[in-house]
């Protein structure tokens, strides 16, 4: 059977029917054999003259002059395998008479390029599909009109042999693909005696020598071996190991991009990722590839094994240890929506821990070359620090991160890490450096400066200048939450955008930065009248108008004195999940609704780092959960305010810690000293409070580095109180609900989620996100949020995802599909359970971020652990 062949030929012989006279260019060739087929059909009944032209034009003119005496063309085909345009018009009359047929040629009737012959020829046998990867094979030049008839009668055979039968396919990749993920088509093959039949389409298909009697497990074995070591040495290409030099593979060109496709599919298709993995993980052991060296350059587009993702883990680590560049950390972004960060969890997170650390470590370096030349004024300072599409801060906010995913980062057993916890020590000393050096230099400018500062908000100034004005224009919520850092209101800020109409700008935070000063410096006419003063018992206080701030009932019965209206107080965890009634009753009843939150420093001053690092970053969410409640409850303005900020570095060292000054202690933390006498060290600021700005009769003192000072009890790493950027510059956030965009909408949309595994087997967990839009019109998808609930309540927390993961909160962003705009591109997210679990089942929810609502859920997932 020669398809292509016949279908070529057809072609002509249907414009000798209509035109009679057919002049055929051929340049590559490629018909030759075709030609001879079609002289050889036509001399028998002599009805058909075929000429082909041989070097001389001349010499072709002259054979068929005799032919063109007649009224009509004669019935004739002129082969020429020369490109027309290299004819210089030879043959004009003979074209003039009938029809030109070429690659190219048009209407496509008349077009004889081979690859869309091929096309058009095989699709009836093989299918559009593989049909269409054979045109691309030949334009590439990989396949001949010989071996296109060779696939046509290798796929012409299967298509109506028993094996379509049995796998309801005559496809080699589909029959392929079904074959290597299960043994369930093995007894049918051996009742109907389709084993040869099986191997020649797999041999053929695959160039792969299959004996015609063999095992079919035995076959799979060898079969799966041979496709993954085809993808894997191919990709390689002049860089194979030499252990895998000798090995054997598919050499035909049809047969490699056969076992390159067929490689792909199977890892795609997300029904057969259990017999992929089990596969590639057989060759793995077998072939010992977790011990080759392989060249970086060369595995950065390759998924075959985990070996190789691995070997690729370690080469990037390596690399950011000696210098760390953009490159690099796109390279570990990108990893995180490939393969094997889908299929394993801890993969994912282990790129997302790099990723993080990447930007630690080049920000660290930018702002490390900023420093040698940095500005002085410290309003100019702050703006650095603050503004910007690059503000100093998003080193301390990458910190953040790369801390938070390092403590929850689960090592794998019988893995190395010794790379890992190298960087993390690099980047960890890099921002300490840093930081550091950004302090002590702030620290000096501010303690030069005039004070109080001009042309920057004062934390004393908040209720005055943002408070009042929004009070007396409607219902307004004032947050307070102790220990907000401005770069962390920051990251907010770029989730809330979508949400509200929004500005956040700095405030010069309240000296010494403790909780029951700055708090009290957020209060009404602390910019009249404010002084720091001891409250007994090693503490301190703020005086306003005389009256002693120490307490949270000291502060709230102060604001409800000095408002006009009725003020409503609670506490941020009152309105989660949902406030009760006489939440809700009391903020619609009242005209300023406060707000606190202590969870920040409470988490971090109880000094378990790990917990603190894993749920620092929840207070965001939680926040964002509130301000949507408050919305929703008719409040129209929000403004967010911290007391101070804090350092939350790595635990302190020895070395890092200095004496305090003695003398008359009015109050001492690690990070500042109040009180008079004592002595006087380089290594710390020493000065009074007045000469900063602050009414009051004590002295400073406060290191001029991320050093602390030597005291009893206190925590390891968390540390406020002094005159760093992240300790004394604090966020104002105003928020306008009336002003607020719309959601992007979740209805409409038909979700998906599929779990990576039918077990919760380990604290990490992955599950797909993924939706096809119903109605009539694409809509933007919206931002969600994955859970793992057990009995009603959370246990779980993001890590990471594919893409659009939102370190703030832990939301995902979602994403319209590149080839089809009606669905949604699936999204592999990673949780993290975090705590306890004693039910035998968990449910798995997908939430809409924005409203709350319940997109999809999966209930009874078993947990085959106990945590």
């Amino acid at each position: 059977m020669s398809i292509a062949t016949d279908y070529v030929l057809g072609l002509i012989l249907k414009q000798v029917a209509d035109h009679r006279l057919v002049v055929w260019y051929d340049s590559d060739g490629a018909y030759a054999e075709a030609v001879n087929e079609l002289a050889q059909r036509t001399t028998a009944n002599g009805s058909l003259t075929v000429a082909k032209y041989e070097n001389s034009f001349l010499q072709l003119r002259k054979e068929l002059d005799h032919l063109l005496n007649g009224e009509e063309p004669p019935r004739l085909v002129v082969y020429v395998p020369v490109d027309q345009g290299e004819t210089h018009h030879a043959l004009i009359e003979l074209e003039a008479a009938g029809v030109v047929v070429q690659p190219g040629q048009q209407p496509p009737q008349r077009n004889t390029r081979l690859s869309i012959v091929a096309r058009n020829a095989l699709k009836t046998v093989l299918g559009e599909e593989i049909a269409h990867d054979i045109e691309k094979q030949v334009e590439a030049g990989k396949l001949t009109l010989a071996d296109v008839n060779v696939l046509a009668k290798k796929g012409g055979e299967i298509s109506s042999g028993v094996v379509s039968l049995i796998f309801d396919t005559g496809n080699p990749q589909e029959v392929a693909l079904a074959f290597l993920d299960s043994n369930q088509f093995d007894i049918e093959l051996e009742q109907k005696s389709a084993q040869g039949e099986l191997f020649g389409l797999l041999g053929t298909s695959f160039d792969i020598e299959l004996p015609a009697k063999a095992i079919l497990a035995d076959v799979r074995d060898k079969l799966a071996r041979h496709v993954l070591l085809t993808e894997l040495i191919d990709g390689l290409g002049n860089s194979v190991p030499a252990p895998l030099g000798s090995t054997q593979i598919a050499s035909a060109p049809n047969g490699l991009d056969a076992c390159v496709r067929l490689a792909k599919t199977w890892r795609q298709l997300r029904d057969y990722r259990d017999s992929y993995i089990a596969a590639s993980t057989k060759v793995e052991q077998e072939f010992a590839l977790g011990q080759l060296a392989f060249d970086p350059d060369k595995i950065i587009e390759l998924e075959t094994v985990l070996a190789v993702e691995k070997a690729l883990l370690r080469h990037v680590e390596q690399t950011l240890l000696a210098a760390a560049n953009k490159e690099t950390l796109t390279l570990a972004q990108s990893r995180l929506s490939r393969f094997w960060s889908a299929a394993i969890p801890a993969i994912q997170a282990h790129w997302a821990l790099i990723a993080s650390i990447a930007e630690v470590l080049l920000e660290a370096g930018r702002v490390k070359q900023a420093l040698k030349t940095p500005p002085a004024a410290v309003p100019t300072l702050i703006k650095t620090y603050t503004e910007g599409q690059s503000p100093w801060c998003l080193l301390d906010t990458y910190h953040r991160h790369m801390e938070s995913r390092w403590y929850s980062f689960e090592p794998v057993m019988g893995e190395g890490y010794q790379s890992l916890e190298k960087l993390i020590h690099k980047a960890r000393q890099q921002y300490t450096e840093v930081g550091s050096e950004l302090a002590q230099h702030f620290v000096t400018q501010y303690h030069k400066a005039k004070h109080p500062i001009t042309d920057v908000l004062r934390q004393l100034e908040v209720f005055e200048k943002q408070v009042q004005p929004k009070l007396e224009a409607g219902k307004t919520a004032y947050i307070w939450v102790d220990a907000l850092r401005f770069e962390m209101a920051r990251e907010l800020c770029e989730v809330l955008k979508d949400d509200f109409d929004l500005s956040i700008e700095p405030a010069i935070g309240t000296i010494p930065t403790i909780t029951q000063i700055g708090m009290a410096g957020l209060l009404p006419r602390a910019n009249q009248s404010a002084k720091v003063v001891s409250a007994g018992s090693g503490k301190l206080g703020l005086e306003i108008q005389g009256k002693l701030i120490a307490e949270r009932k000291d502060r709230i019965a102060f604001l409800k004195e000095h408002v006009d209206g009725p003020v409503f107080d609670t506490k941020l965890d009152s309105l989660l999940p949902k406030p009760s009634k006489k939440i809700r009753d009391g903020i619609e009843q009242a005209q300023l609704i406060l707000v606190t939150s202590q969870e920040i420093d409470e988490l971090c001053e109880m000094d378990n780092i790990p917990q603190a690092r894993r749920q620092m970053d929840s207070i965001l969410n939680d926040l964002r959960r509130s301000f949507r409640i408050l919305s929703d409850l008719k409040v129209q303005t929000i403004i967010l305010t911290a007391d101070h900020g804090h350092i939350f570095a790595d635990e302190i060292s020895d070395d890092m810690k200095i004496d305090a000054p003695g003398g008359n202690t009015a109050d001492l933390h690690r990070r500042v000293w109040i009180g008079v006498g004592g002595t006087v060290e380089p290594s710390y600021l020493r000065t009074s409070l007045a000469s900063l700005g602050i009414d009051s009769e004590y002295d400073l003192a406060t290191p001029w580095t991320f050093a602390c000072f030597k005291s009893k009890g206190g925590a390891r790493a968390y540390f406020h109180g002094g005159l760093s950027p992240q300790e004394l510059i604090v966020p104002v956030v105003v928020m306008t609900s009336a002003a607020q965009a719309p959601g992007k909408s979740s209805v409409g949309i038909e979700w998906t989620i599929i779990p990576g595994t039918h077990k919760l087997t380990t604290r990490f967990f992955s599950v797909q996100v993924g939706g096809t839009e119903t109605g009539l019109f694409a809509q933007e998808p919206p931002r969600v949020r994955v859970e793992i609930r057990a009995r009603g309540k959370c246990i779980s927390t993001p890590v990471s995802a594919s893409y659009g993961f939102e370190d703030a909160t832990g939301e995902v962003q979602l994403k319209q599909s590149e080839e089809d705009n009606k669905k949604i591109e699936p999204n592999t997210v990673t949780l993290m359970i975090v705590e306890d679990v004693t039910q035998k089942t968990v449910g798995l929810h997908l939430i809409d971020a924005t409203s709350g609502a319940e997109l999809a859920s999966l209930d009874n997932i078993e947990v085959a652990i106990s945590l």
